[in-house]
């Protein structure tokens, strides 16, 4: 099966119509798809199996065959990462976007190794929004993971409780493992926060604990932010069913 691409209207009763420009031309040009293929289009936050009717330089008709289940996690993790490097947020954003991430925040916090400027943020939200949909369109998802814009970490804390979420925190001071947080129990909404290189601060990892935060270690070794973003998602998602595999 193809990649599925993003269809932004419907005709009744029911013709799914793409008109990216740059969909149309991956579509037609590059996949070289024809009258009579199949294709898997996403529109209104559903996945349809499609018959395409009609393709030409400007949209692509796709009559639809039946829908697809839905393939979104019934737990909704948001990330809270402290912003890294380029190429590290770039495949935080990708790998947990395919895992199942429901929404990022990213964080500045105090010994966050990036510190963007309004006009910077801007413009790499743009770009990281793109990374998102792209990797949306190559795993087959429902739903586009909401990208938030830069918070600190009260501010994502407030925002936490407003969701009635539970707070996970990743610290390598932590004397509990990720583990034993699931067997005292984990809701179905999680903001998880992973902090810089350097780790969060004294004053940080106090002000999440007042706030209920639950605590965890990511084992004896030291991992870098990419790696321990990835695999606490893929753990939690796990641990609560939310990758398909229980």
């Amino acid at each position: 099966m193809s990649p599925t691409f993003f269809a932004s209207k419907l005709k009744p009763p029911d013709y799914l119509i793409i008109d990216d420009k740059n969909d149309v031309y991956h579509i037609s040009k590059v996949l070289r798809i024809e009258k009579g293929d199949l294709l898997q289009v996403n529109y209104d936050s559903k996945l349809y199996l499609t018959l395409v009717e009609k393709v030409n330089d400007k949209e692509i008709t796709c009559k639809i065959v039946s829908e697809i289940g839905d393939k979104e996690s019934k737990v909704n993790i948001y990330l809270c990462q402290s912003l890294p490097k380029k190429d590290k947020w770039e495949l935080i954003l990708e790998k947990c976007t395919e895992l199942g991430v429901f929404a990022f925040i990213p964080l500045q916090t105090q010994r966050s190794i990036v510190n963007l400027t309004k006009e910077e943020f801007e413009k790499k939200y743009v770009r990281w929004n793109k990374i998102i949909r792209e990797t949306v369109k190559q795993c087959g998802r429902n739903s586009v993971p909401n990208l938030f814009n830069v918070m600190n970490v009260e501010e994502c804390i407030r925002l936490a409780k407003e969701e009635k979420a539970d707070i996970l925190v990743a610290w390598e001071g932590a004397k509990e493992d990720l583990k034993k947080v699931f067997e005292n129990g984990v809701k179905d909404k999680v903001f998880l926060f992973i902090g810089p290189e350097g780790s969060f601060s004294e004053e940080e990892i106090e002000m999440m604990r007042n706030f209920g935060g639950k605590l965890f270690n990511m084992g004896p070794r030291i991992l870098k932010v990419d790696t321990a973003a990835i695999v606490s998602s893929a753990l939690l998602l796990y641990e609560k069913g939310g990758l398909g595999l229980l």
